[in-house]
């Protein structure tokens, strides 16, 4: 079905092609701006995070195809207080086929088993719905509300 692998150089026009196309990006629950992203920025971006120590970058990818179709990325690692944030991004051709579900629960597999963090967060457009109730059949649940229309929703591992 798919799996998860680092980031590779060869990955920056597929990535390009991901993060600049609106249609991945949904005004009403992100503030993601498409528009200023190029070629050069993307290059940069992973440039940038190979040195990172806080974040784990992972592309989603089809085993049959073995075809790049999302990232999913742990931030804000602390590892002292067993604490991370999620961020998922999948190709809008290939969403709403249970990709995203499938790659969450392989990497909190890695975050429990080798990393071994306790809990996990992310945030989520409080009326971005099909979202939640994933995050919700995952084990999610629900910790603060926000004001900027998005909730904060943790899982504990552990």
């Amino acid at each position: 079905m798919l799996y998860l692998r680092p980031l590779k150089s060869y990955d920056i026009e597929k990535l390009f092609k991901i993060k600049s196309n609106h249609l991945n990006f949904n005004k009403k629950f992100t503030n993601f701006n498409t528009k200023t992203v190029t070629r050069e920025s993307i290059k940069k971006w992973f440039y940038n995070f190979i040195n990172e120590t806080d974040a784990i970058r992972l592309g989603i990818c089809l085993v049959n195809s073995n075809i790049l179709i999302g990232v999913i990325t742990l931030g804000k690692i602390d590892y002292k207080n067993s604490i991370c944030e999620l961020h998922i991004n999948i190709d809008i051709s290939h969403q709403n086929k249970g990709y995203g579900k499938k790659s969450i629960l392989l990497l909190l597999e890695y975050i429990k088993n080798i990393l071994k963090i306790q809990k996990v967060y992310l945030n989520v457009h409080k009326e971005h719905i099909i979202a939640i109730n994933m995050y919700k059949k995952i084990g999610f649940e629900l910790i603060k509300e926000k004001n900027n229309n998005f909730n904060i929703m943790e899982i504990k591992l552990f």
